[in-house]
């Protein structure tokens, strides 16, 4: 299975030409990518309920609610994204000079935000009368094209290196804390005590 900033691109196009339409798609890679765009956009849509609307403490809290369900998914997609990635290239850990600490999963998500906030903006040129405040946006489009377009290529050069064996991820595990009822006793501990208890960080270096 490959996967190329044209297919990812193509996929995030299909979203927002109709975002209302479900979509079923057969390839496993295309789905989580297709779910993972549509759940960047319900966040968005979310956090702007938050920023726009006079709501009382209890409907905001609600919202807040579901930004945290929903960036969970979000975190969830992208590991099954690098899982499905992963298996499918036959990815090694190989020499460490090699290792590449953003996973494919993190790229595509990083895109599919900036192909939202594209859009938002193309909308907003489409809108705006102010001619000073148009040009302002859109050179903020010229700037999110850019973007796009360099990671894209860069997506691309990433994907053949994996295929090639140049470069390898690793599948990131989930470290959970504040989900964890048995220590929420401590994590109060540690805001109520602020800085007033210094812990040093400790590794080890190999």
């Amino acid at each position: 299975m490959t996967i190329t900033f044209s297919t990812v691109s193509a996929l995030f196009s299909d979203f927002l030409e109709d975002a209302k339409k479900d979509v079923n798609y057969n390839d496993e890679l295309q789905r989580l990518i297709y779910l993972n765009i549509k759940t960047n956009k319900i966040l968005w849509d979310l956090e702007d309920s938050v920023r726009l609307s006079e709501l009382d403490e209890k409907y905001i809290a609600e919202i807040k609610k579901n930004i945290d369900v929903n960036n969970q998914s979000r975190n969830n997609l992208i590991r099954e994204i690098d899982v499905v990635l992963y298996k499918s290239l036959n990815i090694a850990p190989i020499s460490q000079d090699k290792f590449y600490s953003e996973s494919p999963g993190m790229i595509i998500d990083r895109l599919s935000i900036i192909f939202i906030k594209l859009s938002i903006v193309q909308k907003l040129i489409s809108l705006i009368k102010e001619e000073d405040l148009r040009l302002e946006y859109v050179g903020k489009e010229e700037i999110l094209l850019g973007q796009i377009k360099n990671i894209g290529h860069f997506f691309d050069m990433y994907i053949e290196k994996l295929m090639s064996k140049d470069l390898f991820f690793e599948i990131q595990q989930p470290v959970k804390i504040y989900n964890d009822s048995r220590v929420m006793e401590y994590v109060r501990r540690i805001r109520e005590n602020g800085d007033d208890e210094p812990h040093p960080l400790t590794w080890v270096r190999k």
